[in-house]
């Protein structure tokens, strides 16, 4: 009897492991959390390894209070009751890897807003309002919209996660996204803010500056590549207006790559495509609170183009600033900074467009070939200061519109090309017709290379519109032409004798 009563007492006594709420504790700095005990005797000791957060313990052994300093790294908690139970717990204190936003709404403009355009805003959006700690990898889902047309509406929830990788706490949610398609009529800039000069970056600092106001919309066509350390080229629009700004943006941007006259005709063909359907955004601009509309790292020798229609809907006025910064340098900082001084060239400046660009192409079959050359240095773009040294030789950041009419009078079918034939160097052509693209490799000689050709049954009178813009990178001027006679089929290889750019031929080849 004795001995089964000592058995028990010593059972009782013997130390175990107390029960917790939680063994394992994430804080962010300054956090709380309370852990709940249960057959704990009082009194509970608390001991830490590192004292990265502060302990309470409650008189009655049954509640545990933990506090985050500002410190962040790894702790232990050990706790160990009157009967010697014990129990540790694991504390980690670190930052969130970011902010997901929960809920948003777009608004864009397209007659329809293109499947393949539309989610590549959605996901630019997002990646725009996820807020991620320096170090940290944030990866967007991905979404596959249908078209949208004016007036209709479409929600996207989108998987966001923000990777921490070992030094924050990740993060994964989803940011539902509320798209609106808003009717706006197509609209035609009057101005041209062209900046290419510098062409070659070489440190950091605003590169252009225009101002835009409700009265007269925009375009902006910026061109540049890095010359040094690696850094970043902004667009960002800054509204200060005390009354509400809201900004129409049609954008195409190409880049960054070494390949100059690639990213040149990748820019005109995007920017073709997304004018035609007149897909873009609308924002909003708070007062003091600049909005960056493009932000994209170079690094040596590699190029960064764009085009952006800009047209302030309601407030405003709106400054555009192009600027270059390096990547431990506040680009907000740089605002107000006088602009960089330019290369010599003066191929800067702001143009008055309205108008013009506006050509006429007539042929007949059977007649003499109809000729339009582009991008000559007279006529050009008029500066708006007429004493400023810039201009546009070139017409770069123009549209040409070109009003095609082919009559074939004759009894038998015809055939008609429409050519490119560069007049001063290295080119390549890029053309919207009937709403799709064609486009010319690079080319060198003075020699017609076909775009596409027409097929005139007798008696048949065809009418269409042509849209095309001077590729970054090509040399201007060039011919556009209808003609009976078969082009050059295709553009030479690059490294080709009758190429862009021939290599030398050493005599024994």
């Amino acid at each position: 009897m004795h001995a089964l009563l000592l058995g028990i007492v010593l059972a009782q006594a013997t130390p175990g492991a107390l029960s917790l709420s939680a063994t394992s504790l994430n804080l962010n700095p300054a956090q709380q959390q309370t852990i709940t005990v249960s057959g704990a005797a009082a009194p509970l000791q608390a001991t830490l390894d590192r004292k990265l957060v502060t302990v309470g313990v409650s008189p009655d052994a049954t509640t545990v209070t933990v506090t985050a300093t500002q410190a962040t790294g790894a702790d232990v908690l050990h706790l160990v009751d009157a009967n010697g139970s014990q129990a540790n717990v694991a504390i980690r204190v670190a930052f969130n890897a970011g902010t997901i936003v929960p809920n948003t709404s777009l608004t864009v403009t397209g007659d329809p807003a293109d499947s393949t355009w539309l989610a590549q805003q959605v996901t630019s959006w997002v990646e725009r309002l996820t807020k991620a700690l320096p170090g940290a990898q944030t990866t967007i889902g991905t979404v596959s919209p249908a078209p949208l047309v004016p007036g209709q509406t479409a929600q996207f929830v989108v998987p966001v996660t923000i990777a921490g990788n070992g030094q924050y706490f990740d993060q994964s949610a989803t940011t539902t996204v509320n798209v609106q398609n808003v009717s706006l009529a197509q609209f035609a800039p009057g101005l041209l803010f062209y900046d290419d000069d510098p062409e070659h970056v070489g440190q950091d600092g605003v590169l252009f500056r225009g101002t835009v106001t409700s009265a007269q919309p925009a375009r902006l066509y910026y061109y540049h590549d890095d010359n040094a350390e690696p850094r970043s080229l902004l667009v960002v629009l800054s509204g200060n207006s005390q009354d509400p700004t809201s900004v129409q943006l049609l954008q195409a941007t190409a880049g960054p790559n070494m390949d100059v006259m690639h990213v040149g005709q990748t820019l005109t063909k995007n920017f073709l495509m997304t004018k035609a359907h007149g897909e873009g955004l609308v924002v909003n601009l708070a007062q003091d609170e600049p909005y960056v509309l493009a932000d994209v790292p170079m690094k040596s020798r590699q190029l960064v183009s764009g085009t952006v229609d800009l047209r302030v809907l309601s407030g405003g006025p709106v400054v555009v600033t192009v600027l270059t910064v390096s990547s431990d340098a506040d680009p907000l900082s740089l605002l107000n900074a006088p602009v960089l001084p330019g290369d010599g060239h003066h191929r800067t400046g702001a143009f008055l467009i309205g108008g013009y660009g506006s050509d006429a192409l007539t042929y007949t079959a059977g007649g003499v070939d109809a000729t339009l050359v582009l991008g000559d240095t007279d006529p050009t773009p008029r500066s708006v200061d007429p004493s400023a040294p810039g201009h546009d030789y070139g017409d770069y950041g123009v549209v040409h519109t070109i009003d095609l009419t082919l009559s074939n009078p004759g009894a038998s079918p015809a055939t008609a090309y429409l050519y490119f034939k560069p007049l001063a160097g290295p080119a390549r052509g890029s053309f919207l017709i009937d709403g799709s693209l064609a486009d010319v490799g690079c080319v060198r000689l003075s020699v017609p290379y076909q775009v596409t050709s027409f097929d005139l049954a007798p008696g048949q009178t065809y009418r269409t519109q042509i849209r095309t813009m001077t590729d970054g990178g090509s040399f201007y001027p060039a011919q556009i032409g209808i003609t009976a006679t078969p082009p050059q089929p295709n553009a030479p290889g690059v490294f080709a004798p009758d190429g862009c750019f021939p290599k030398p031929q050493s005599a024994t080849e």
